[in-house]
């Protein structure tokens, strides 16, 4: 196991495009880190900068207490993990399972030990004279891993791994990447661009935009307490809800509503101005079903509605315009985050969803009464786009 570092990483493709611009994180020992952000933001030619595939154009990359900057990538001591498998279809499981260590000329006898340990560790020691052909995407997955695994690398690279294989499968695999990263508490970078993989398996996560760090923090901490418009645009399904509001004395009003602020707020530098208000589906609830908490409430006509089973989503418009900067439209243009604007929303309107109870009874042109909890609210400044009244320095990207 090591720690990885990169320290100041710029990468510059040509004379102009910088594909990674200054970034700087250090990954513990044993740690699960994400690097998650739309197409084209860095994360790949990030993990491609790690493993020595691509040359650093400025800045130094540390793998422990050496620095491998100008190492080549059989020098590095890391196991890469692709999307596409790239496992041999001429070899059998085991074959393909031991292929590294043979290249390493490694005793047949403990080629065959190694490759039947972890076998064993994937579920595999039933397969293991079987060719790629006869496997499913989840099991070819899994040989894939099991490559890595047996070289006993000092961290994994993993470059999108499951984003080949159907939901029900990426959900199984998961699974199965937090149990083998249990077991073996190797250092793992892991790209992505699908949130829940980033919430669910990261110890922390680096959000990335155009080649730069825009926070580094656990997940639970990103989802809470984004640290610009990009984060909370980008983080969470169905989106935060986003509007210009104007500051009041102890209030906030945008469209309709007038609602008062979270206790103990002071945005007294914005009063009469105006501030992005955000707020997640899932902090607004139906009030006629939790009835029990003393909260403001706003009413709307229902436009739409997602009976999730276990939730539904409540789909409604505002009469305000929607959020439209670089950063939210940089989250918009990834279709994973799902944030592009509704076709529903009219020109001068904004679409809110609230994330609510199944138990609520609100239906299509009905009418429905949503409390909210201000002391869940968000505030960015409508001009710099970070975060009002954060309560996380060290998650912000410097």
């Amino acid at each position: 196991m090591a720690r990885i570092a990169l320290e100041g990483v710029t990468k510059v493709f040509g004379h102009e495009v910088i594909a990674v611009n200054d970034v700087s994180i250090e990954i513990g020992d044993g740690e699960f880190m994400v690097l998650v952000g739309p197409s084209g933001c860095g994360k790949s030619t990030i993990l491609r900068l790690l493993s020595g595939l691509d040359e650093v154009t400025d800045g130094e990359i540390w793998i422990g207490d050496k620095q491998v900057t100008d190492l080549p990538a059989k020098e590095r001591d890391l196991a890469m993990i692709f999307q596409n498998y790239a496992i041999y279809p001429h070899m059998t499981v085991a074959q393909n399972i031991g292929f590294g260590l043979k290249l390493r000329r490694t005793k047949k006898t403990t080629i065959q030990e190694r490759v039947l340990e972890v076998a064993q560790m994937l579920g595999l020691q039933e397969m293991l004279d079987r060719k790629p052909a006869t496997l499913s995407g989840g099991q070819r997955q899994r040989v894939a891993i099991g490559r890595a695994i047996v070289r006993d690398p000092v961290a994994f690279l993993m470059d999108e791994p499951l984003s080949n294989l159907d939901a029900k499968l990426r959900v199984q695999m998961r699974a199965e990447l937090a149990r083998i990263h249990a077991r073996l508490s190797r250092t793992t970078v892991y790209v992505t661009h699908d949130q829940v993989e980033a919430m669910t398996l990261g110890d922390r996560v680096a959000v990335l935009k155009d080649g730069v760090l825009q926070q580094l923090a656990s997940p639970q901490e990103v989802f809470r307490q984004p640290a610009n418009l990009f984060v909370a645009a980008f983080i969470g399904s169905p989106p935060m809800n986003l509007v210009e509001a104007k500051v009041g004395d102890g209030d906030i009003s945008f469209a309709d509503y007038r609602l008062p602020l979270p206790s103990g707020t002071d945005l007294s530098e914005y009063r009469n101005r105006s501030v992005i208000l955000g707020i997640r589906p899932s902090d607004l609830e139906d009030a006629d079903v939790w009835t029990g908490e003393n909260r403001p409430v706003i009413e709307a006509n229902v436009e739409i509605v997602e009976d999730l089973g276990t939730e539904m989503n409540v789909i409604f418009s505002i009469n305000a315009p929607p959020v439209v900067t670089e950063q939210t439209q940089a989250a918009e243009e990834d279709a994973s985050t799902e944030t592009g604007i509704p076709l529903i929303a009219s020109e001068g309107t904004n679409t809110f969803t609230a994330r609510v109870d199944p138990r609520c009874r609100a239906r299509s042109g009905s009418r429905v009464r949503l409390s909210v909890d201000p002391d869940r609210f968000h505030f960015f400044d409508p001009e710099t786009s970070t975060a009002v009244l954060s309560k996380h320095p060290a998650g912000l990207a410097s």
